[in-house]
């Protein structure tokens, strides 16, 4: 990633389409933040490698190059343009053979993109049959940040969620959320898990439990170093219930168009047996997600 992120907007996009029908949604918001970031865009299309090649092919690279078949990134390139709603600008084109998540992180490595943007079915079930484990596994490895879209875009991204588990690197994904999204309202939820709420409930002790949540997750916003400007758009709030859950529900009865997370980077074993909480909630939020890969502390 380049010096300019994760402190100021990203300065180059890297959009991973399959050329599905969903990809046009992904395409549309990659410009409409590339337009809003000042930032580049790179386009990356993962083919099948043919594990052999077949007889024919010794002789294609003889034939003078108007006997051949198009050039696959410039087949791209013109298909996107001819499929796009606006006038999407200059970008550049990457078109490797193998594994989809892959090429796509190698890419990424390689072109030093801040941000990676691909699209899903907004309906969890459809998005993994078509998508199979593609984003599963960005979330799980990809160094780079990551915005599942899920929603045709309207307009900038006004209405932001984003939840706190008092983490930093949850501390990390509020910041960034304001910082990239300076006109957006920040809805900001520490949703849990509370046992036996049902044995406080019309007590002082359900009170004082109550106060004490409010002054934990106000603190938590005071202490991040956010702006002034930043800090009075954020609104904050206490749920109990699942985070997954929880946000997924804010996200369909306010009307949030994005949800944000701040995450490391995370080994198998640790979704395997811990279980990953951005993974879940990438199923579960009816918006955008954005996963922000937060720096590891030294």
């Amino acid at each position: 990633m380049s010096d300019a992120w994760p402190f100021n907007p990203p300065r180059k996009i890297l959009l991973a389409t399959d050329l599905g029908a969903r990809s046009d949604r992904a395409l549309d918001r990659a410009v409409q933040l590339a337009r809003q970031w000042n930032a580049s865009l790179v386009v990356v299309h993962a083919m099948e490698k043919p594990a052999i090649r077949p007889p024919w092919w010794s002789h294609l690279e003889e034939t003078p190059s108007w006997r051949r078949p198009p050039d696959p990134a410039r087949e791209i390139e013109e298909l996107i343009r001819r499929d796009a709603q606006q006038d999407i600008g200059a970008f550049d084109v990457r078109v490797s053979g193998g594994d989809p998540a892959d090429v796509v992180m190698e890419v990424a490595e390689k072109e030093q993109a801040d941000l990676i943007v691909l699209g899903t079915a907004r309906n969890e079930t459809l998005g993994r049959m078509m998508l199979g484990n593609t984003i599963e596994q960005l979330v799980r490895k990809s160094p780079v940040s990551l915005l599942v879209v899920k929603n045709r875009p309207r307009e900038a991204y006004r209405h932001v969620l984003t939840g706190t588990d008092f983490t930093e690197e949850s501390r990390f994904g509020l910041v960034m959320a304001t910082k990239l999204f300076p006109d957006a309202t920040i809805a900001l939820m520490h949703a849990f898990e509370l046992p036996y709420r049902s044995l406080m409930t019309d007590s002082q002790l359900s009170r004082d439990f109550s106060a004490m949540e409010k002054e934990s997750i106000k603190a938590f916003a005071d202490e991040s170093g956010l702006s002034e400007s930043g800090r009075q758009r954020v609104v904050t709030m206490i749920e109990h219930g699942s985070p997954a859950a929880m946000l997924g529900k804010y996200a369909t009865e306010r009307g949030a168009d994005l949800t944000v997370i701040g995450a490391f980077s995370r080994s198998l074993a640790f979704h395997l047996f811990i279980g990953g909480t951005a993974r879940r909630i990438v199923d579960a939020v009816p918006s955008d997600v954005l996963v922000v890969r937060a720096p590891r502390p030294d």
